[in-house]
């Protein structure tokens, strides 16, 4: 869920969306956000104001067993689970040049109502008067 929630955003939006969130994981996501962030910028040398949560998913981690003592003499085995968190960053578009690409788009998707083509031929009419 938390994976959904910062895959496509801003890496500094996708760890407010951590600090506030109320979820357990949400710290640990926050911190790995963090780091992954000052790394990208200092090992790979991307620019921090143009990274992007391009991808973001959980996958199983290990599953530890352990003995658990029941009565007369038997046992039960109990496991514990853990996940692990991948993450891809990626130079992208900043807010500001989402937002005007966004208006761009719908400003090219107006169409005014004098474009309208009078000439052009019926398609499948019907086989008598309309009326």
């Amino acid at each position: 869920m938390l994976g959904n929630q910062i895959a496509g955003k801003p890496i500094d939006y996708a760890i407010l969306q951590m600090q506030f969130s109320e979820k357990r994981a949400s710290k640990r996501i926050m911190n790995m956000l963090a780091t992954a962030k000052d790394h990208a910028s200092r090992y790979k040398h991307l620019d921090q104001s143009k990274l992007v949560v391009a991808e973001a998913w959980v996958n199983k981690g290990k599953a530890f067993k352990m003995i658990e003592p029941r009565g007369r003499g038997h046992h039960g085995i109990q496991t514990y689970r853990q996940a692990k968190m991948h993450v891809v960053l990626k130079e992208g578009r900043t807010i500001e040049e989402q937002k005007e690409k966004a208006r761009a788009y719908k400003l090219n998707r107006i169409i005014s109502a004098a474009a309208v083509r009078e000439d052009k031929p019926i398609r499948n009419p019907g086989a008598m008067w309309a009326w």
